[in-house]
Order: C-alpha cells, then sequence, then structure tokens
C-alpha cells in the first residue's frame, strides 16, 4: 500500500508539472521565419487576416485603455515592449498575456545607434526574462527600434533564432498632428491581407492612437477582415507539418521590481544590466517615434 501510495503521489506530481509546462504562453515562430525579417507574410488560404501591434509599452493607463478597447470589439494583438518600462509597470504584462494577446520583444532602452554585441545581448536577453518573469511567457518575437536594422541587435536575435518582426503599414500614429482620421485612411489604403499594422500604446501621447482604434477596427471589419496575432499570422503562411523542435529559451534571472512606478529614473540591479539609452537627435530619426521621458500615469 505504502509503495503504490508514493507512486500514485509521483504520477500527481508528474502530471501536475506537465500540466504547468503546457500552460506555459510561448508566442514563437515557424522554422520557416527563424532568423528571417517579416514585413508581411502570404497566407496559404485565401481568407483576409491582418495583425495590430503596439510598441514601446507597457505604459501605465494608455496601454490600459487600449487593451480595454480590444476587449470591447473582440479583437487580439501582439504588443512590443521594453524591458525599461516592463520594470516600471510589473503587472502590465501578465495582464495583456491573460487577455489572449501575444507579446514580443521590443529592446530594453530603444536605442537608435549601434551598440557593441555585449550590450545588445544584454539589451535582448534581459527583456525577455523579465518578460518571462512578470508573465511565465516566453517570446522568439523581435522588433527592433524604430525598424533599425543595424544597430546589432537585429544580429543578435538572429543569431538566436528570434523572428524579427517588422511592418507593412505604418499610418505614422506617432506623427505630431496627425489625426484619428488620418490614422484609419492611411491603414485602409495600404492594408492587404497577411499586413502587419504599426502602432504605439506607449512612448508618450497616445490619444490620437486611442481615439482611431476602435473606428479602425470595425472599418477594417467591414472590409471582411480577420484580426490575429502575430505568431497566429505567421502560422498561417506555412503548411501543417511535423514542427521542428522549438529553440530551447532560457531566460537570466531577475530581480523582483518595485510594485509601484518611482518618479524617477528605476536604478537597474547587478543581475539585470539596463544600457544606458545612446542619445540621438530627434531630427536625425526620419518618422521614428518620438520616445518621451515615462510620465507618471496610475498603474
Amino acid at each position: 500500500m505504502g509503495r503504490q501510495w508514493h507512486l500514485s503521489v509521483v504520477l500527481a506530481l508528474f502530471a501536475a508539472s506537465a500540466t504547468l509546462a503546457a500552460d506555459v504562453p510561448r508566442f514563437l515562430s515557424p522554422s520557416k521565419f527563424w532568423g528571417q525579417l517579416v514585413y508581411q507574410v502570404k497566407p496559404l488560404k485565401p481568407e483576409k487576416v491582418v495583425a495590430l501591434t503596439f510598441d514601446d509599452g507597457p505604459w501605465g493607463t494608455s496601454t490600459r485603455q487600449v487593451l480595454q478597447i480590444l476587449k470591447e470589439e473582440e479583437v487580439k494583438a501582439t504588443f512590443f515592449v521594453l524591458g525599461k518600462h516592463a520594470l516600471m509597470y510589473p503587472n502590465i504584462i501578465a495582464d495583456i498575456v491573460k487577455a489572449g494577446h501575444a507579446v514580443g520583444n521590443h529592446s530594453w532602452s530603444h536605442p537608435y545607434q549601434p551598440v557593441d554585441p555585449e550590450v545588445a545581448k544584454q539589451e535582448i536577453e534581459n527583456t525577455s526574462a523579465l518578460i518571462a518573469k512578470q508573465s511565465q511567457a516566453q517570446t522568439r518575437l523581435f522588433r527592433p527600434p524604430g525598424g533599425n536594422l543595424t544597430t546589432g541587435l537585429v544580429d543578435y536575435a538572429k543569431s538566436k533564432n528570434y523572428a524579427i518582426i517588422l511592418w507593412s503599414v505604418d499610418p505614422q500614429d506617432t506623427r505630431p498632428h496627425t489625426t484619428a482620421a488620418q490614422i484609419v485612411e492611411r491603414t485602409l489604403k495600404a492594408v492587404r491581407s497577411g499586413s502587419i499594422i504599426l502602432l504605439h500604446d506607449g512612448g508618450g501621447d497616445r490619444a490620437t492612437t486611442r481615439k482611431a482604434l476602435p473606428t479602425l477596427i470595425r472599418r477594417l471589419r467591414q472590409k471582411g477582415y480577420r484580426f490575429v496575432t502575430v505568431p497566429e499570422l505567421l502560422q498561417l503562411a506555412v503548411k501543417a507539418s511535423t514542427p521542428k523542435p522549438q529553440p530551447t529559451i532560457t531566460p537570466t534571472p531577475t530581480p523582483t521590481p518595485t510594485a509601484e512606478p518611482s518618479p524617477t529614473p528605476v536604478p537597474t540591479p547587478e543581475s539585470l544590466p539596463s544600457p544606458e539609452p545612446i542619445p540621438i537627435p530627434p531630427s536625425s530619426i526620419p518618422g521614428g517615434p518620438q520616445l518621451e521621458p515615462p510620465r507618471m500615469p496610475p498603474n
């Protein structure tokens, strides 16, 4: 009886651990896209699908308002997050994942200029590690800041089999004086099946983007489009087959961030070094989103 009880306990623990492992969210890509630049895809089936993506969060109230709009419109999207912002808002990424959205890596500090290989590694690995710590999610999606392919971050991401997710539709929602109507019309003019649409929930005042979002979703639906996450979009572009093993993801341990945002810059613990962003004049970043110093909206 004792041995049978022991065996039952072992089997129960094994089953529980297997269930927990199966429940870990994994935002990966088919092997076809490992280390590849992806601007849009061509779905194998004749259907109209698009992926909404949001950059530069999490950003306090702004990101939560975007999540609420997506919930009301029953849309799933993909959020490319910055490590330094995730450290300030430690609960939002978990909420994004729980709501059924996908999460990608957008670097730690959003550098626009080239960095050395060790800094590139820290920018990406520290962000993925913090995503995993805050939400249990593992991601192999990377979007380079500003779409810049020459900073060294893309080279490192490729070496680790990240899919490099760019975009095919940019309504320029971060440009000064852009209106909600312009965001909608620019998107509708450029969109096609398999498009990846670039929007922003963080990095500054994104009220115009939030104002445009419900109308944009409804207009796209009127045109017959279905919304999917980036991992779902990539899967629609490959034939069903026995999948190759995904790359092993072993995130670096990260410290527990403070529960509330600090009005001063968040210091980086030794175990999670945060490379300092390299300053660059806004005028030399054509079309790039202008990241403002983080304000402290309520979490």
